[in-house]
């Protein structure tokens, strides 16, 4: 399956658009319930915890240069194996891109449009994800490309305009619930950070290991000091005790702008922020659980799977009864628990590398 290539640039896009994504939905209200008036400066500690086992997994790449996470995990436990880890990879991105759908739809239905049918949105969503997956992960990393600086100087907007509102006496006491409440929710929640893995299993498409560790670490800390910023806004202007309450966090402060009659209902120019990296992570989950499957069977020609993988990702985003069971489930296992899936199986594949002394792949490809 030829994916074209990418530039470090597009590739920290695709990533840093992934894992920011999450800031403008329950993330924030869910983070401030969890740890209070720490979470501003928690989520720091989720990414450095998150820069460790990326550390730990590029290990396991560099045993295996020229391969992709797929192709490693048949060289070191099997084909057999090796095939149930890489579809319970598969799996948990089309669960991904399920749960990210659904949440989109919901919030848009709450904020936005209410008497829309959430199929007729989840359907449209769903075509626009399958023409851009349609041209491949080359289009997909330069629409990324694109569509990053934009996201970026709206939220920048947003949080300008909305200085006046700002008390940050609201970020104290500044140890929140705890200490040990803060250290066990920057364990758990480095699972926001794990869409990092997409560099591990696109490995053809960027120029080589050096460029998927530059990759992966200015991604993961960008995404961290963007985290960082955006709670301690949020903070400021809702403290905790009303930030815990807000659906979308983010979307609320927005709506908060008013400098006189003739500016305010900001939150249309922040919608745009909003959809478009919610529409990309879409794409870009769907993409990959099919880049997968690919990999596992060795099809070339990813276009026919495209209706079939459409067809599991609404399905999966139709599941969840409301807003309610998708947050306490669907997004719970994705931003708390999926490390056990993309942090712990790598983790568990090195080790047995290792202890087996199993070494593989081009020696030709620049190693660093």
């Amino acid at each position: 399956m030829n994916e074209g290539n990418i530039g470090l640039f597009q590739a920290v896009s695709l990533v840093v658009l992934a894992i920011i994504n999450k800031i403008f939905y329950s993330s924030a209200a869910a983070i401030v319930q969890r740890v209070g008036t720490a979470a501003w400066y928690s989520t720091l500690g989720s990414c450095i915890i998150s820069l460790v086992f990326f550390c730990i997994i590029y290990m396991l790449m560099k045993r295996f240069p020229g391969m992709n996470l797929i192709q490693i995990f048949d060289e070191v436990v099997g084909k057999f194996l090796g095939k149930i880890l890489g579809m319970i990879l598969c799996a948990y991105c089309v669960f991904y891109a399920g749960s990210n759908l659904r949440e989109f739809v919901d919030m848009i239905k709450i904020y936005n449009l209410p008497q829309t049918p959430p199929s007729f949105i989840m359907g449209c969503i769903l075509l626009v994800s399958i023409l851009i997956a349609y041209f491949g992960f080359k289009g997909l990393g330069q629409l990324c490309g694109i569509c990053l600086v934009p996201v970026i100087l709206g939220l920048v907007l947003v949080f300008s305009m909305a200085y006046p509102i700002y008390n940050f006496n609201h970020l104290k006491p500044y140890l929140g619930y705890g200490i040990i409440k803060t250290l066990k929710s920057e364990f758990l929640r480095s699972s926001s950070y794990s869409e990092f893995i997409i560099l591990f299993v696109v490995t053809d498409s960027l120029r080589d290991l050096k460029e998927i560790k530059k990759a992966g670490i200015i991604s993961i800390i960008f995404s961290g000091i963007v985290f960082m910023f955006c709670f301690m806004f949020y903070l400021a202007s809702f403290n905790y005790a009303f930030g815990e309450e807000n659906i979308s966090g983010i979307f609320e402060l927005s709506k908060t702008i008013y400098f006189n009659r003739f500016i305010q209902r900001v939150e249309t120019i922040f919608l745009m922020t909003w959809v478009i990296p919610s529409m990309i992570t879409t794409a870009i989950a769907f993409y990959i659980c099919i880049s997968i499957y690919c990999k596992i069977y060795n099809i070339k020609d990813h276009k026919p799977l495209l209706l079939p993988f459409a067809f599991l990702v609404f399905v999966v985003a139709i599941i969840p009864k409301n807003i309610m069971e998708l947050i306490s489930i669907n997004l719970a296992l994705i931003r708390e628990y999926s490390m056990f899936i993309n942090y712990f199986i790598p983790t568990a594949v090195l080790i047995i590398a290792i202890l087996l002394k199993r070494k593989g792949g081009n020696s030709n490809v620049q190693k660093n």
